[in-house]
């Protein structure tokens, strides 16, 4: 943009000007500059002051000369500013941290649009690999995911490396987030030094905010320093034979089976747990003795913003947590990340992972008979696992728990999409659900249609309704402020991705010609393309992941739930509640919650209804009002944090101290 066009965009005022750059260098500080003209005296010079959160750090006369700000015979082009800002100047700032005014009338200097299209918000990132010789993860910014930032290692908080996070991770591709360029991968050279502590700082440096988890902590390691680590790589690369070689590998092999076997010994405590049950066996109750250890297995670990099943396995945790056990995880497909890791272990969970514990299978056998219980969830788990745990912890009561019933799930997409090879899924999956059932010693669901199905099928088997535990939230802004419909879901589920395509194909048309101001909204993670296109449609607006999905609900005046298919209790559906927001749902969304007639009137199958009660509804806030009351009730009564202790302790079994 020209200056002259410039000008025109300030026309109306008295001055013209903007910050052209505000930008952040780790370690040394943030360069703000920019430029302003008084209109009707162009050799006069402004005095700029900066504001950082509010309070003024810095200021600066606008004399400097710019060649772009020469205008022949009206601006001579001393009119520029550019000012370093120590970081012990503006702590904790980040670009919208920043406000530049013109003194004395303290008019805002506004942002060049450049500048302004850019600035990074809702920012998401992970720190997936730490090591002292190695620092990866990601970094996105949800509002501008075109725009790839840049990323910074403070180490002792000195400078040591800056590079563009926009390595391509096929992961994040496939979990939706665009063309998942938002990688980094930082080799420290030289590596963190053994034998002294390091502290690590992982920036962005568009925002000189610290990525999750960071800063990272390396503590000195005295006896297995960088010295021996060299000793060991020298006479490894000296080995010049295959003979040699396999006698290395051998050795390495079994050095690392000692060295697990005795991170197992130690992190089970075996003589402790071997003294508890003993006093259970002699009914008791000594000081001193352990709690009882129950182990949790899942794909990988939880997180409540990902989908319902996390939220349930948390709650589970907790609650187990809240009776008196000690309470431990492991992931079973996927290594959780550095940070996934320290939010268990904040709550008082431990969290076994690699490089101690690679698999399920090596901590069952290095803390062989050490757990009173292991909880599986999902079945798919229980099926891997069963026949492991009654291997290594011949005593220990092993609970299986059923986020939803997948054959049921797949027999209702086959019939939905008319879809026969889903049906033969469906029969295969019954089969080791089935089975894992009748192997485990006590099954939990969620919903007391999948445990009536359960039981119909395993007459044996021991079945218990477990729900989970969900907070009420704060209550809603008023009616009159609250805009939109929001379908909120997890589009990597397949009943997801067919009811946000039968809400926009089928129920929008019949809605906007009821009430045409209301527009759907399209939340959650994991969004393809075919879902985002949709935020073409007249009346769609598609938001993908919402960070603070708290605030988002507080602002929506419904939510809707329009599932053809599908398997389970639904958590938006009760999360909307929690929040005091009515939710428009189908009765496959609504199954096994048993609701009482005040909800059970906002549920409907067909199109045409879901849209004339999303349409009524809208429009109608003492009936809004009312419903929404009843939901918290629900929420209140069915999902309490004591309801969910006392059906957790029933489906364990297990005695406990009193």
């Amino acid at each position: 943009m020209s200056v002259s066009e410039k000008s025109a965009v300030l026309a109306g005022s008295a001055f013209a000007g903007f910050v052209d750059v505000i930008s952040h260098e780790p370690g040394q500080g943030w360069t703000i500059a920019g430029w302003a003209r008084n209109l009707t005296d162009p050799s006069a010079h402004y005095h700029v002051c900066i504001l950082c959160h509010g309070n003024q750090i810095a200021d600066a006369t606008a004399d400097g000369f710019r060649e772009d700000l020469v205008i022949p015979g009206s601006a001579d082009g001393h009119h520029a500013f550019s000012i370093l800002i120590p970081d012990d100047a503006a702590p904790a700032a980040e670009i919208g941290s920043f406000n530049v005014l013109l003194l004395p009338d303290r008019q805002p200097l506004p942002f060049a649009e450049h500048l302004a299209s850019t600035i990074p918000t809702d920012l998401r990132a992970s720190i997936d690999i730490v090591g002292r010789d190695r620092i990866a993860g990601w970094l996105r910014s949800d509002t501008h995911p075109e725009t790839r930032l840049s990323v910074a290692i403070m180490v002792d908080k000195a400078l040591q490396h800056r590079m563009l996070a926009n390595q391509f991770r096929p992961d994040l591709r496939d979990n939706g987030l665009s063309d998942g360029r938002y990688g980094f991968d930082i080799m420290l050279s030289p590596p963190l030094s053994l034998d002294s502590d390091h502290v690590v700082s992982v920036l962005c440096v568009e925002t000189n905010t610290h990525l999750p988890g960071s800063p990272l902590h390396f503590p000195a390691t005295r006896r297995f320093n960088e010295t021996f680590r060299q000793h060991v790589r020298q006479t490894l690369n000296g080995i010049a034979t295959a003979r040699q070689r396999e006698a290395a590998l051998e050795f390495l092999a079994d050095q690392s089976h000692q060295l697990r076997n005795q991170q197992g010994r130690d992190d089970s405590r075996k003589a402790a747990t071997e003294h508890h049950r003993q006093a259970q066996r002699r009914k008791e109750a000594e000081p001193g003795v352990t709690a009882a250890r129950i182990l949790f297995v899942d794909d990988r670990a939880p997180d409540p913003t990902r989908d319902a099943g996390s939220s349930a396995l948390l709650s589970h945790m907790q609650a187990a947590q809240a009776l008196g056990y000690e309470v431990s995880f492991i992931a079973s497909v996927t290594e959780p990340a550095v940070t996934a890791v320290r939010e268990l272990e904040k709550q008082g969970f431990t969290c076994w992972h690699a490089p101690a514990y690679p698999t399920v299978e090596s901590l069952l056998r290095t803390q062989t008979n050490s757990f009173d219980a292991i909880y599986f969830h999902r079945l798919t788990n229980a099926g891997r696992y069963l026949d492991l745990a009654r291997l290594y912890m011949p005593g220990a009561r092993l609970i299986s728990s059923v986020a939803d019933l997948a054959w049921l799930r797949l027999e209702r997409q086959a019939i939905a999409e008319n879809r026969p090879e889903l049906r033969t899924a469906s029969g295969q999956e019954k089969v080791r659900e089935h089975m894992a059932t009748w192997a485990s010693h006590s099954v939990i669901t969620h919903s007391p249609v999948e445990a009536d199905l359960l039981a119909a099928a395993v007459p044996t088997a021991s079945i218990h309704v477990v729900p989970w535990h969900l907070e009420l939230k704060a209550p809603p802004l008023p009616f009159e402020r609250r805009h939109g419909v929001a379908f909120i879901a997890h589009y990597g589920h397949a009943p997801n991705i067919d009811a946000a395509k039968w809400l926009v194909n089928d129920i929008l048309p019949l809605l906007r010609a009821l009430a045409p101001d209301i527009e759907i909204l399209l939340v959650g993670s994991a969004m393809p393309d075919l879902i985002i296109q949709m935020g073409e449609i007249t009346g769609v607006r598609v938001l993908g992941h919402i960070a603070d999905l708290d605030s988002f609900l507080r602002s929506v005046r419904l939510t809707i739930a329009p599932l053809r298919f599908g398997a389970g209790i639904k958590s938006k559906v009760l999360e909307s509640w929690a929040a005091g927001i009515p939710c428009i749902a189908t009765p496959i969304a609504t199954e096994g919650m048993n609701l009482p007639p005040e909800l059970q009137a906002a549920v409907a199958s067909s199109a045409a209804d879901l849209a004339r009660l999303t349409a009524d509804l809208y429009h109608d806030p003492e009936k809004a009002a009312s419903l929404a009351e009843a939901g918290r009730d629900y929420i209140r009564i069915r999902h309490s944090a004591e309801r969910v202790r006392s059906a957790l302790d029933r489906s364990l079994g297990l005695a406990r101290k009193t």
